[in-house]
């Protein structure tokens, strides 16, 4: 079996792109051949920056992923010039919605059509599926949807992105209108019109039944994948090595994940409570608004090594997500592995994967107060309850089951 692929998979760092790059370690194994198209973004770059060519080739080549000879012929095309670079979001939003549909076109003929059994996009962004439909040979065009760039409607859609951007204030309200409308409006308007062109026949998830959200998907064949993520076994190996009293956050850092609300949090945790994060800010204005409002036992370390992250989750004593946004959390899986008890926001994606699993406490979304309240019963917490509540029976059976990036791999091969 061949399958193309159109994927996030340079420049690892975010959970997706690492879900990604382990899965396909697994695909080698089983399928004849796995064909990589760079992304339209990557090829642009690839177009200006001859050291970034060369290293997304050894990249793909080290990853056992064959690049197509046109590749080549695009890269050095005046087509791929078309490709804004360093864009603001509006003006990338803009792009995405109108031009990029045009690009892609214009790409495909210079590619022409390749033969493979699956074409598959490791995201949901229908710019991306849409490029797989004009060079598929077959209608065997298919996505992982991740839910959180548009939901079912209009309303919900603009009920999600309040919740996750309020906290930014007044600029935050006017970000959440903007997403709304010009970015997952648009979006979800394209799966619809990709679906209803038959186009595509397939789209998996990693938490959630797509067709119980989005009714227009009932039209093509959806799974739930399970287990839909997993992670590294040496991580249980830091399992009990002694805790601190100190909690920690790390992810990608915006609003939607919950980084501003944790500062407000952590306003009225008692002083004592230290509160560590690490990751990158998405965007300045959040780092600005982070940097003000810091208080003092909120303690940055910025972005830091696999090893360092391990070492500081493990000793943690709980960790803190109020996340508005994800799927499949591979940081709250991570934090399990290592021994460190959670608190989450009861979203969708979070509560059907994690709901009844005695260390994730689940939190009305936007509740500050209660979890609060969840932060200083685990910090009050007598050591053999703590202790049962990280070794408890349920929980080993869930880690057993999220164990193997193979079994990860096949499932979704399957």
């Amino acid at each position: 079996m061949r399958i193309l692929l159109h994927s996030y998979l340079l420049e690892a760092g975010s959970g997706g792109v690492k879900r990604n790059r382990e899965v396909i370690k697994y695909w080698k194994k089983y399928v004849d051949e796995i064909i990589y198209v760079p992304l339209l973004g990557d090829m642009r770059r690839a177009s200006e920056d001859e050291e970034f060519r060369k290293k997304m080739y050894n990249e793909i080549k080290a990853l056992g992923l064959e690049i197509p000879e046109k590749v080549n012929e695009v890269i050095d095309s005046e087509v791929i010039k078309r490709v804004p670079l360093n864009m603001s979001k509006l003006k990338f939003d803009l792009y995405s919605n109108i031009t990029q549909y045009k690009i892609n076109s214009e790409i495909s003929k210079i590619m022409g059509k390749i033969d493979a059994d699956i074409y598959y996009a490791q995201q949901e962004f229908p710019q991306m599926v849409d490029f797989l439909t004009k060079i598929a040979k077959n209608r065997n065009v298919g996505a992982l949807i991740h839910i959180e760039n548009f939901l079912g409607s209009l309303t919900e859609d603009l009920s999600h992105f309040y919740k996750a951007y309020k906290s930014m204030g007044l600029s935050g309200i006017m970000y959440a209108f903007y997403v709304t409308f010009l970015r997952s409006y648009t979006r979800r308007r394209k799966w619809v019109e990709l679906i209803n062109s038959r186009k595509v026949k397939f789209a998996f998830s990693v938490s959630e039944p797509l067709a119980e959200i989005y009714p227009f998907m009932r039209k093509i064949y959806t799974r739930v994948l399970k287990p839909g993520n997993a992670f590294d076994k040496k991580l249980l190996d830091f399992r009990d090595k002694g805790k601190e009293d100190y909690s920690v956050f790390y992810a990608r850092l915006s609003p939607a994940k919950g980084v501003l609300e944790l500062l407000k949090i952590w306003r009225k945790i008692d002083e004592n409570k230290k509160l560590v994060i690490m990751g990158k800010f998405s965007d300045k204005r959040v780092e600005k608004l982070f940097m003000k409002n810091k208080p003092k036992n909120v303690e940055y370390l910025g972005f830091v090594s696999q090893d360092k992250l391990i070492d500081v989750v493990s000793k943690a004593k709980v960790l803190v997500y109020p996340s508005h946004s994800d799927s499949f959390s591979l940081t709250i899986l991570e934090s399990l592995a290592l021994g460190t008890p959670v608190i989450a926001y009861k979203i969708p994606g979070i509560r059907r994967i994690y709901e009844g699993l005695k260390a994730v406490k689940l939190v009305k979304e936007g509740d500050l107060a209660q979890f609060r309240q969840e932060i200083r019963k685990i910090y009050d917490m007598p050591t053999k309850e703590y202790e049962d509540l990280i070794n408890d029976k349920k929980l080993w059976e869930f880690l057993d089951e999220h164990s193997s990036w193979e079994k990860v791999a096949l499932n979704e091969l399957e």
